[in-house]
C-alpha cells in the first residue's frame, strides 16, 4: 500500500460517523538499521480533518517559516485536525477508512506555534 492510496480517503469512527480525510502521514525513524541510510521509518499515524491545503505547503509544521499571518490562518483552518495512531485502525477500504475508537478519543494535532 501506498500513502498515495490513503490521501484524502474518508475516515469514519467506530459509530460511523464521518472524521473527515486524510489529510497527512506522520512518520518515526525508529525501524531496523538500513545500512548508511540509517533506521528505518514507519508510519506513526495519520492526520484527519476537512481541509488540507495548509498542510501540503507544510504550514501545519512548527518549524516553517512564513507570514504570520499566513500561519494564523492556516492553525484557524487545521483546528479541528485530529491525530489517528495507526494502531487504532480497525479496517482500511478503498473509499473508507474504520477506526476502532470515537472521534471523540482522537487527540487534536498540536498547534502550530508562531
Amino acid at each position: 500500500m501506498r500513502l498515495s492510496d490513503l490521501l484524502r480517503v474518508d475516515v469514519v469512527d467506530s459509530a460511523g460517523a464521518r472524521v473527515g480525510r486524510v489529510q497527512d502521514a506522520r512518520c518515526v525513524r525508529d525501524g531496523p538499521v538500513q545500512g548508511a541510510f540509517g533506521p528505518a521509518y514507519r508510519l506513526q499515524g495519520l492526520i484527519v480533518g476537512t481541509h488540507g491545503f495548509g498542510a501540503r505547503l507544510g504550514y501545519d509544521r512548527a518549524n516553517v517559516k512564513g507570514p504570520v499571518a499566513l500561519k494564523t490562518f492556516f492553525r484557524w483552518l487545521h483546528s479541528g485536525d485530529r491525530f489517528v495512531e495507526w494502531a487504532l485502525i480497525a479496517t482500511i477500504e478503498e473509499e473508507e477508512i474504520r477506526l476502532k475508537v470515537s472521534a471523540a478519543e482522537l487527540p487534536k494535532v498540536p498547534t502550530l506555534r508562531q
